[in-house]
């Protein structure tokens, strides 16, 4: 019951409203057909039936809703920040799977520049490894180029470089080759920095080349920081150095020269004394011996041949008096000096005792003697 009387009421609701609806379509009828009569003079047929017609609903427009815009209200240097920690999280994202996988630390590592140098034992050298990351790598260059000039005794110069991706070349300059030290294993290499190389077959070997005939280290090391010195023309005219110490000059060296004749100079004196060579072979003849031991003078193994056990023994007895003066030159410096402390001494306690009182004769006596005897 209660459904029907809502439903009666829904229909008395909309018929009311029908009516009104009518009436107004009625009035608004009669006045077009005023207003065509007037101009036409023709009359409308008149509906015959308002009340049959089916009222017309109108179509109600929606209106559209304004988006409202909810980003107008933050400000824009928070709307920056926002963007700027947005991306710094999603870079930070992207390097932690880059870790994470195996590509981290996956590398090409290169090498350019060698000669004489294996290319592994510069890898080897560089300390780079295969867990390494590339990160690693990339933000130390410098001190993995300093490695490899510390660790590989070819190396003079390394630098390293980055490819993108993963792409890492260590370019190195070595040292030259100055000589051939000669051992019983054949020819060992002498680099620019006095260190070996290592050995090298005959077939590597050039035709013109310095043979060292040596086995002191630090002598070698000293005697090629020399040669680095000297002049490329001398250099070359270089065959064979021997070490060939006396009892006055241990250092002494003895140069056989491509050009046939030889020099004797102390290791010490080689820069200072050898470029004088150059000024006089002019005037020598061939196999000409160069003494630059002491002083300078010339000589020919003939000459040197010819002379007997007793003329070689003057000549050691005389480098062995030079040597006796020296010694004794600086035995009488060193008492020289003392005697000049002892006397100082001596005065300063005379002037102590006059200071005090006549001293009695067995003190004066002692004070006398005590220089002396000291």
């Amino acid at each position: 019951m209660a459904k029907k009387d809502q439903k009666s009421q829904e229909k008395k609701v909309l018929t009311e409203w029908q009516k009104r609806n009518l009436e107004f379509l009625r009035k608004k009828e009669t006045k077009d057909s005023e207003k065509m009569t007037d101009k036409t003079g023709v009359y409308p047929e008149k509906a015959t039936s308002q009340e049959n017609k089916i009222p017309v609903k109108k179509k109600v427009k929606k209106k559209k809703r304004k988006k409202v815009n909810t980003t107008s209200n933050i400000p824009i240097a928070q709307q920056n920040l926002a963007g700027l920690v947005i991306f710094i999280a999603a870079i930070l994202i992207v390097f932690s799977l880059f870790f994470i996988s195996p590509w981290s630390k996956q590398k090409i590592l290169t090498v350019s520049g060698t000669k004489n140098a294996l290319p592994e034992d510069v890898k080897v050298a560089s300390g780079i490894l295969d867990t390494d990351y590339i990160t690693h790598v990339f933000f130390n260059q410098e001190e993995v180029a300093s490695t490899v000039e510390k660790t590989n005794v070819w190396v003079k110069k390394a630098t390293v470089t980055y490819s993108f991706p993963n792409q890492f070349n260590i370019a190195v300059k070595e040292y030259p080759i100055v000589a051939y030290r000669q051992t019983s294993n054949g020819y060992v290499s002498i680099l620019g920095n006095g260190k070996t190389g290592g050995t090298v077959s005959t077939g590597n070997i050039p035709d013109k080349f310095i043979t060292l005939k040596m086995d002191d280290e630090k002598k070698i090391e000293g005697l090629v920081k020399k040669l680095n010195k000297l002049d490329s023309k001398i250099k070359n005219n270089i065959q064979i150095i021997n070490l060939t110490p006396t009892k006055a000059t241990t250092d002494l060296l003895t140069i056989e020269l491509y050009d046939g004749n030889s020099i004797r100079v102390p290791l010490s004196q080689l820069t200072s004394k050898l470029p004088y060579y150059e000024k006089i072979k002019s005037n020598l003849s061939n196999g000409s011996i160069v003494d630059m031991e002491v002083g300078l003078y010339t000589t020919t193994p003939e000459v040197e041949s010819s002379k007997t056990d007793k003329d070689k023994k003057k000549d050691k007895n005389k480098t062995d008096k030079k040597e006796d003066k020296e010694i004794s030159d600086e035995g009488q410096e060193t008492t020289t000096l003392t005697e000049q402390n002892t006397e100082e001494e001596s005065n300063a306690e005379n002037s102590d005792i006059q200071g005090v009182g006549n001293p009695s004769v067995n003190q004066d006596r002692t004070l006398q003697t005590s220089p002396i005897q000291g």
